[in-house]
């Protein structure tokens, strides 16, 4: 033992030895309990290993899913998508038993209930059980969390707060449960992974995190629906959708439909720009309104599943500055990804900033 240190206390071996318990208890491997004890930090272990724990039961793949009379692998993976999921390799196992069922239900009804109506429904569900998930954790962290904290290894009370998280999927319908379960997993990792405390600054509030926002919509795209109608113009949105749903990566927190555009937000700037123009790009069609976009990093307050502040009204703005198939950025952004190809667009005066902005255009 060096100079200066003491030996620990029975109580506190007791203590670290009751935590790893209901880590074991939980499924943690003996490296990820001693990894969790040595950082101090075994409340961010039980949401990583909750999110581990919950996808053991998926054994079927997406060719047995098939094999048993499910969806085609391609349209299994298009249904995935439309639920804002990364779709799994045909040989992945990827779904329950009960989950199979489910999907092989679905796949029959599809002469009463056609599979392209359940990918826009979907799509739907898939956004909004999104954002239910983002809300769920982040209030989940506000009210369990810190009392986990104060708590520390007291018997019990990692495994109360680890089944406190496990019992949050109120959706009742078992395709659906299965999705929203997922969106709590991925929520759950995230939160683990962030690097601010998870406990709010305020009680009852959560403190302001980092985010990157990406804006993009559709150019012209009123006119377009007064040229063409609006039977026209509700299939450039469904297609403007399902290209925003397929090409946002599995990196986007929130996607949010704004009319005839979409506000997603990532955890740093270069998921953000990349999906911007992966989605310009893929929208990019010389008879159709086009896709301009704007992305920017700050600081935003996360509040029922949304976020609010100054950072996404900035980027909100900033996308009036963007001309058909341009990405926009300030300078946030560029620190973030400076190996890109950028130009500088000029100074803005943006109507509710007080500060001038400084405009970067992403070059092609």
């Amino acid at each position: 033992m060096r100079g200066g240190e003491h030996a620990p206390s029975t109580d506190s071996v007791r203590g670290l030895d009751e935590v790893a318990a209901q880590l074991r208890a939980f499924g943690a491997t003996d490296e990820e309990i001693e990894d969790a004890l040595t950082r101090g930090e075994p409340q961010r272990a039980v949401l990583e290993i909750i999110a581990r724990h919950s996808a053991a039961g998926r054994t079927v793949t997406p060719v047995e899913v098939h094999a048993a009379g499910g969806p085609p692998v391609e349209r299994l993976a298009e249904l995935m998508q439309a639920f804002g999921l990364t779709p799994p390799e045909p040989d992945e196992p990827s779904f329950t038993p009960e989950e199979t069922r489910a999907l092989v239900g679905l796949w029959r009804s599809s002469d009463v209930w056609p599979f392209e109506l359940a990918l826009q429904i979907s799509r739907v569900y898939g956004r909004l059980l999104a954002r239910i998930a983002h809300a769920t954790v982040q209030l989940w962290a506000s009210a369990v969390e810190p009392g986990l904290r104060q708590r520390g290894a007291e018997h019990g009370a990692l495994l109360a707060g680890a089944e406190s998280l496990d019992r949050l999927v109120p959706v009742s319908d078992l395709l659906l449960q299965a999705v929203h379960r997922r969106w709590l997993e991925r929520e759950a990792r995230e939160m683990a992974r962030q690097q601010v405390p998870l406990a709010p600054s305020v009680a009852g509030t959560l403190a302001a995190v980092e985010v990157s926002f990406l804006f993009c919509d559709l150019k012209d795209f009123t006119a377009f629906a007064d040229r063409h109608g609006d039977a026209a113009a509700v299939q450039l949105i469904d297609r403007f959708a399902a290209v925003v749903t397929r090409e946002q990566g599995a990196e986007a927190r929130l996607s949010k439909l704004l009319g005839d555009g979409f506000m997603c937000s990532y955890p740093n700037p270069r998921l953000a720009v990349e999906a911007g123009a992966r989605i310009i790009d893929a929208m990019d069609a010389p008879d159709l309104p086009g896709v301009h976009a704007s992305v920017h990093h700050g600081l935003a307050i996360p509040r029922e599943g949304d976020y609010f502040g100054a950072s996404v009204n900035l980027t909100a703005r900033l996308l009036a500055f963007a001309d058909r198939e341009e990405l926009v950025a300030t300078r946030s952004v560029l620190k973030h990804c400076a190996e890109l190809r950028w130009e500088r667009a000029g100074i803005l005066r943006i109507r509710g900033v007080s500060r001038d902005v400084e405009v970067f255009r992403l070059t092609r």
